[in-house]
């Protein structure tokens, strides 16, 4: 029987060695094909809700078609064992896309782009506990490897003839798969004869497909190939340049903006004080009790406070997202830009700048050294003259805001200073033995609800930076700065460390992953009174608001928020373009168009901070 079965193998040999058999073309390419095809349609499918169009949008799947056909044909096109490698390459880099794809998704809501992986020294940017793939994901992968496997088996058993036949059909293949990609591409996102802000809502996925803005709603529109080929080309090969045309955009929406922009009784009411910002990190409105957080909360209640307050993130380093949008009044860079904008592009407005000229020593302080988020050289670029991590405040344990008091005279040297001051111990991931918690343990089990898993954890962390608080505050009347200093807190996003956005979703009292982005913001002054504002607000609006109460002069600023306590503005807008102005919540992915002139008005800014990050507007001119 063997016999037979190796006579049979030589007779299809010999066979092969003549021309191009059916079996030997295609069948071995059948589960090739549906390996690398599934993992496309796995990722689509399982995040079908997350972007603009679903797993029908026919454009993406045709782009996938285009790329299969092409790395089919590589197949056939290569030599010998080199075959093998393109068999298993591109499963092996898809496939693990597609787990990082669902990671990401898992932990940021959005899709993973290169230009996260500019983030280099971030140390725990992403912790390895918050990775987890979705189980119709992970089988995905799984199946992929199982089906490359099987080609592979089967191409030995009906092995492709030598010769050029089979290169010339690989070439066939990879041409015919390069039309079919072309053809998607210039015939379903024809580049648009207007500006992609005025355009309807049925051209969404044109600008989503264009602007590269959105990872997510850009993977959804182009499939995984066709995504991952061009996020990669665009963060490696950035335009980085301006045309006349963007740059006169922009001048037009600068003239529109300070045209509208009016004086109020609050405008340069602080000018000359002293001011510390504080950034509170993972400090969610839940937290922010008189039970957990006793200094701050006190501190609140003797503010003038905005309690319609969101901190959208942008990018998935949500801390960094938060601290570059307070700092700039300007989007991070959301897409196709690499983060190198950070430590190269000019910001002549930024708030480090705007005080200098003002004549304030700028200096910012933070737990970690300045390699995470290379703070080190992003803060000098802002503005700040220096940036001092914990080990230059001594700090006993990094981790305890507990110690970042020992900073306090370098703080506050200089008259007028600013100092910008990043707490850390709301971070996660959380853990019974996490020094965090240790120190707050008992309090914590004391007061806190639920005092089982990350709540009590997150409980311990708001009281540590509480700590921190209580004792600035203190220092601050000691050394009788009090009265000529303004301290601001906001927090830099909710706390997505409890891992559970349902429980989050719950105790906020908000029935999506938007509005779960409610969180504090508030202006401690003796100058001010105590109280609140119900005008929607967002960190864009957090410089605009500073440089209005301080007198600074932002005329010449491109910025897409507005100054909290004057007449503009008064809305949020989100990643995904949804939008929510305090009586209307306008979702992206509902089908209808909302208020046109804000959804307008939305995509024309989103569009508009990117070309001038791109291109380094402030630069340049």
């Amino acid at each position: 029987m063997r016999n037979s079965f190796e006579n049979e193998h030589r007779q299809q040999e010999g066979k092969a060695s003549h021309g191009l058999s059916f079996r030997a073309c295609i069948l071995p390419q059948i589960p090739l094909v549906l390996a690398w095809g599934i993992l496309d349609l796995t990722l689509r499918f399982t995040f079908r809700g997350a972007g603009i169009v679903g797993i029908r949008y026919l454009p993406a799947s045709l782009f996938t078609l285009g790329w299969l056909v092409v790395l089919a044909g590589l197949v056939f096109l290569l030599p010998g064992k080199a075959r093998s490698l393109a068999r298993w390459v591109p499963t092996l880099v898809f496939g693990l896309l597609t787990l990082t794809h669902s990671a990401f998704m898992n932990i940021f809501r959005r899709f993973f782009s290169v230009a996260a992986l500019t983030f280099s020294g971030v140390g725990d940017f992403v912790e390895v506990d918050y990775i987890q793939f979705h189980p119709l994901v992970l089988l995905a992968f799984v199946a992929a490897l199982v089906l490359t496997f099987l080609s592979g088996r089967l191409q030995k058993r009906f092995p492709l003839p030598r010769g050029k036949k089979p290169a010339l059909l690989g070439l066939a293949a990879v041409v015919g798969g390069a039309c079919v990609i072309a053809a998607v591409h210039f015939l379903c996102f024809p580049k648009m004869d207007t500006v992609i802000w005025e355009n309807t809502g049925e051209d969404a996925a044109a600008a989503a497909y264009q602007d590269y803005t959105n990872s997510t709603n850009a993977l959804m529109v182009s499939g995984l190939y066709q995504y991952t080929v061009r996020d990669l080309w665009i963060c490696l090969a950035p335009a980085g340049s301006m045309t006349q045309e963007e740059e006169q955009a922009i001048d037009d929406y600068v003239a529109e903006y300070e045209a509208a922009r009016t004086h109020n009784d609050y405008t340069g009411l602080l000018a000359g004080k002293n001011l510390i910002l504080v950034q509170l990190e993972a400090i969610d409105t839940w937290m922010l009790s008189e039970d957990y957080m006793p200094n701050l909360w006190k501190v609140k209640e003797e503010s003038l406070s905005f309690a319609n307050h969101y901190t959208p993130a942008y990018i998935t380093a949500g801390t960094f997202n938060t601290e570059f949008i307070a700092n700039t009044g300007l989007l991070p860079a959301t897409g196709g830009i690499p983060t190198s904008v950070y430590t190269r592009d000019s910001y002549p407005y930024s708030l480090a700048n705007l005080f200098a000229g003002a004549g304030y020593t700028c200096r910012s302080f933070h737990n970690s050294e300045g390699t995470v988020y290379d703070r080190g050289t992003i803060h000098r670029n802002l503005g700040y003259e220096s940036y001092t991590g914990g080990q230059a405040m001594e700090m006993e344990n990094y981790q305890l805001d507990r110690y970042l008091i020992n900073g306090f005279e370098a703080m506050t040297e200089a008259d007028p200073f600013f100092s910008f001051v990043i707490t850390y111990s709301g971070h996660g991931p959380y853990a019974p033995d996490h020094p965090i918690y240790l120190g707050n343990a008992e309090a914590a089990q004391a007061v806190a609800g639920d005092t089982q898993g990350n709540y009590v954890y997150a409980v311990a962390g708001a009281m540590e930076t509480d700590r921190f608080i209580g004792d600035l505050m203190a220092k601050l009347e000691e050394t009788g700065l009090a009265e000529d200093t303004v301290v601001v807190f906001y927090a830099d996003h909710y706390n997505y460390y409890m891992m559970d956005d349902a429980l989050n979703m719950t105790i906020k009292g908000v029935d999506n992953m938007n509005m779960l982005q409610h969180t504090d913001f508030f202006i401690w002054s003796g100058d001010l009174e105590a109280g609140q504002v119900d005008k929607v607000t967002s960190t864009l609006d957090v410089l605009p608001t500073l440089a209005n109460l301080f007198g600074l002069d932002t005329t010449g600023a491109f910025l897409p928020g507005h100054d909290g306590l004057g007449d503009q503005g008064g809305y949020v807008f989100f990643n995904d373009g949804s939008w929510y102005d305090g009586q209307t919540y306008w979702a992206s992915n509902s089908g209808d168009g909302g208020d046109p002139d804000k959804t307008a008005q939305i995509s024309r800014v989103m569009s508009l901070n990117n070309s001038l990050l791109a291109g380094d507007y402030y630069g340049q001119k």
